[in-house]
């Protein structure tokens, strides 16, 4: 169930048990049947907090499924896809000159407090 709702980020135990209820794909995933109770949201959640927590499980259900994609050959290692969004940014090192500064601190220090 927990898988579920990482997989198609429902982020909310209680949206996730409606889901549950309402969608018959996530039923038969599950190996539920129509008539059968789904966990209620407060015990989906403290399976995530404390019983699993600490226990890499979550890290093992990875692994099998990369470890699936690769037997299925959806996962080769021979290439890297990723995905980017290009931000303009004002960081062109050459843009910008350095100067020396003639005036010191005290000095500033001073102007400042002048009224």
């Amino acid at each position: 169930m927990i898988f579920l709702g990482y997989f198609y980020g429902i982020r909310s135990e209680r949206q996730l048990e409606r889901e549950i209820q309402a969608n018959l794909t996530y039923r038969w995933f599950l190996g539920l049947g129509l008539t059968d109770n789904v966990p209620d949201h407060s015990t989906i959640s403290w399976n995530r907090r404390t019983r699993f927590k600490d226990t890499g499980i979550f890290q093992e259900i990875f692994d099998g499924i990369v470890l699936q994609a690769i037997q299925h050959r959806m996962v080769g290692g021979r290439v890297l896809v990723t995905d980017s969004t290009h931000v303009k940014a004002n960081a062109n090192k050459h843009k910008y000159t350095k100067e020396q500064v003639l005036q010191n601190i005290r000095d500033y220090v001073n102007e400042l407090k002048l009224p």
